[in-house]
């Protein structure tokens, strides 16, 4: 078995030529590839013209996670609750989108609420495994070329593990540095909109027009962003959980370090100041309390509509006290305070998405558990792919950045990206 981050990707099968044209080659690409893929739950007839021919993003397409509110497209948050619901504005990001330029291709699937009750989306490197969620079809539609950019939403590992999942970037923002208004809530303390990428250069594009503060800023050149930056120090968080993690992938995660090494990069161990289970447990107990709040109201008299997920989850969260949620929101405000130290001489933490690679089925998500310290601590999170496995599913790895260093993390993930497998779009669905 070959898992080192050093292993010769399988071969592609191109499907589409290159065109002129970024919307017609997502078109041609949709109609090619989602009848199997099934990332898409509504995607227009025709697609007006951009009103911003000027702006970065003139004429891209970018396709948004059906969690997220259209004006122009219906807008279902996973649910047959919410079928055929039309918003009568677009989300904040979706109208700074626009004023970029940008072209809203289309929705894609989440799982119910951007919780576990998954939907239709299979894995672009194989149909019979799963793209992760909550953020599935985003993931997929740029895991198999569709598009470059769709948007995702993290609650607990909603971005990164999709991403890593389908062969692409995910990118997480530090917490709070993206409006959520018009995206649906699930837990307000923990919900993060993110994106998903074919290049981490459009990650940093994503932070210039959306992350940053203020006025869209023009974003660095493609080439000037192409080198990265090199880091000097990276810590190595491998976690209590180390043990229960697929073999194959921490050899890949092994394989990694030893580069970085071998390149000049000090790699060290490093622990975070609350073990990761106490860590996931913690999130799942605010966000179970939170998510009531937020989805009871939906479901009310319409419980034989929602997903056995959604409903054991707000179960989970009446079951837990006034006076417990307190006590748990203190302990996250602690955390958060606190949550820079750990990075005193680093320039990052390099960890797993996921304990495994893409599972096999349909029917669950994956194990977001490494995910909990990034979304809990509000840091900024990229997950980058490092190789595949013998069955020829990608491996990535996550890189945690300090807090409100968005593009430095950003940077240093693009030098790490230059000395790791490039992954070409899957483009295996018809194989």
């Amino acid at each position: 078995m070959t898992t080192e981050a050093t292993q010769t990707a399988p071969a592609s099968v191109p499907a589409f030529a290159p065109d002129p044209s970024p919307l017609a080659t997502a078109v041609a690409a949709a109609d090619h590839l989602d009848e199997r893929l099934r990332a898409f739950v509504w995607r227009p007839e025709s697609y007006p013209a951009t009103q911003n021919t000027s702006g970065p993003l003139a004429g891209i397409p970018v396709a948004v996670k059906d969690l997220i509110d259209t004006a122009d497209m219906p807008t279902a948050y996973g649910s047959a609750i919410f079928a055929g619901h039309q918003p009568a504005a677009d989300a904040w990001i979706v109208a700074r989108l626009r004023q970029a330029g940008a072209i809203i291709f289309g929705k894609t699937v989440t799982t119910e609420f951007a919780w576990r009750d998954p939907g239709a989306t299979v894995n672009p490197w194989h149909p019979g495994y799963t793209p992760g969620g909550s953020s599935s079809g985003s993931a997929a539609a740029v895991g198999a070329g569709i598009v470059d950019i769709a948007l995702g939403t993290q609650t607990v590992g909603s971005v990164i593990r999709p991403a890593a999942y389908c062969g692409a970037y995910g990118y997480k923002p530090t917490f709070g540095r993206i409006p959520t208004e018009g995206t649906h809530k699930l837990a307000p303390s923990l919900d993060h909109l993110g994106f998903i990428t074919s290049s981490l250069y459009w990650s940093a594009v994503m932070h210039a027009v959306i992350v940053r503060d203020g006025a869209i800023a023009p974003p660095v050149s493609a080439s000037a962003f192409h080198a990265g930056v090199k880091p000097a120090r990276v810590g190595i968080y491998r976690s209590s959980r180390w043990a229960q993690v697929q073999g194959d992938v921490q050899q890949n995660v092994d394989g990694v370090i030893r580069r970085l090494e071998r390149l000049g990069v000090a790699c060290v161990p490093v622990e975070l100041p609350v073990d990761l289970v106490e860590m996931h447990a913690l999130i799942n107990e605010i966000l179970a309390y939170e998510a009531r709040a937020a989805l009871l109201d939906d479901i009310r008299g319409k419980e034989d509509l929602a997903g056995p997920n959604i409903r054991a989850l707000i179960e989970a969260g009446a079951a837990i006290s006034d006076a417990r949620y307190e006590e748990l929101c203190a302990q996250l405000a602690s955390l958060r305070a606190e949550r820079d130290r750990v990075f005193d001489g680093l320039d990052a933490i390099l960890t797993l998405p996921s304990p495994t690679t893409a599972l096999p089925g349909l029917d669950k998500t994956g194990d977001a558990i490494f995910c909990t310290p990034a979304t809990l601590l509000g840091l900024p999170a990229v997950t980058l792919p490092s190789g595949y496995s013998s069955d020829f599913l990608p491996f990535g790895v996550q890189l945690i950045g300090p807090g409100d260093q968005d593009l430095a993390l950003l940077q240093h993930a693009q030098w790490i990206s230059t000395i790791l497998p490039t992954i070409r779009p899957a483009q295996r669905m018809e194989n």
